[in-house]
């Protein structure tokens, strides 16, 4: 399996060419993959770099170090990054509990390192696939009280989605993004929330090929299905209450509503997981408490919800996000990410409904 795998990536997703410059990060639990995918891109000619993050030296950090590491900037690495023409980035740690108990002042300064990797690598133009599938482990399922099997079930499903199918409906979701800069969500059980986009929407289909290069659409992931696009952070109006779970820093957050005003998080509720959110927000640097991103689900093959981000690739979804987003090519910068995802909203682009309580509408 990594061994095919690592050929889709190199093969099919970036398309890796002789006398490219490849850079593979990896967990250490992932590290026969990276391997595979170092090994397959020097088959094509490339010349890779594989850098590794242990559990353990995170584990150390969050427990034992000062705040200074992970405080000081990265420049050394993400310079290497940005003279890159590849980066591949395989997720998450096996066991995301570490995070649960530890400062989360760390913690953000430990998950910002990967993201300001990401947004350096598309200011760069460096082409990233982002492998969330790596950190689908049998330690994460357990930590999240899911089925890991079924995680995995779900996750191979959508990746072996049709990619026409996927494009075929970003585009219809792109046409009207591109004319229409309104979106207003509302539902049933409270949630009436309006704000603008900007910028482009970006159609993720795992792939990037020569005409995701030209319209600068460098960032992919796997599993693939959605088009996102940056939110004006001064723009949201409202409350939204997210009727699905979000499995974030070892903690499953549940019935989470936002309010804001003029753009700005006035208030949080929150069923299970409040203090992981309320220390997040805290911890949280510049844009932590702004809408940002919006992505909507358009892989036809996703269908069931766990709280990961196979959630957010399900057509009849729609995923805000808080925090950064340069690695959309928005210009929100935080060291605070955090997505959560609903399907029970009627959501309009414009005058037009296109999502009537998680279903198509369009």
């Amino acid at each position: 399996m990594s061994t095919s795998f690592a050929r889709q990536i190199v093969q099919d997703a970036l398309r890796i060419r002789d006398q490219e410059r490849v850079w593979v990060h990896t967990w250490d639990h992932s590290f026969d993959l990276a391997q595979e995918i170092v090994e397959q891109a020097q088959l094509h000619g490339a010349a890779a770099v594989l850098s590794v993050t242990s559990e353990s030296s995170v584990t150390h950090v969050l427990k034992k170090a000062p705040q200074e590491a992970v405080n000081t900037p990265i420049d050394h690495w993400l310079s290497g990054v940005s003279k890159s023409n590849v980066l591949i980035v395989l997720d998450g740690p096996e066991d995301p509990g570490i995070y649960k108990s530890a400062d989360k002042s760390k913690v953000l300064g430990v998950t910002s390192q990967i993201t300001r990797l990401l947004g350096t690598a598309f200011f760069s133009q460096v082409r990233t696939l982002f492998v969330r599938t790596t950190g689908f482990t049998e330690k994460a399922a357990k930590t999240y009280g899911i089925s890991q099997s079924n995680l995995m079930n779900e996750s191979n499903r959508a990746l072996s989605a049709n990619q026409g199918e996927i494009v075929e409906l970003g585009q219809r979701f792109e046409s009207l993004l591109s004319k229409y800069r309104e979106i207003h969500l509302s539902s049933s059980e409270g949630t009436d929330l309006r704000f603008r986009t900007r910028g482009k929407p970006r159609i993720d289909d795992g792939i990037i090929d020569q005409a995701d290069i030209q319209n600068k659409n460098v960032f992919a992931q796997l599993p693939a299905g959605t088009i996102t696009i940056p939110i004006d952070e001064s723009s949201a109006e409202g409350s939204v209450i997210f009727n699905l779970p979000r499995a974030y820093l070892g903690e499953t957050i549940q019935n989470l509503r936002l309010d804001f005003k003029k753009g700005q998080l006035t208030h949080t509720r929150v069923l299970k997981g409040a203090k992981t959110i309320e220390q997040a927000l805290h911890a949280g640097t510049e844009v932590k408490d702004r809408l940002t991103r919006l992505a909507f689900g358009i892989n036809p093959r996703g269908s069931t919800t766990f709280g990961q981000h196979t959630d957010t690739l399900i057509p009849g979804t729609i995923t805000l996000g808080l925090g950064d987003n340069t690695y959309i090519g928005g210009r929100s910068q935080s060291n605070l990410v955090y997505d959560h995802t609903l399907n029970d909203a009627i959501v309009s682009i414009g005058p037009t409904a296109v999502i009537m309580e998680g279903k198509l509408n369009f």
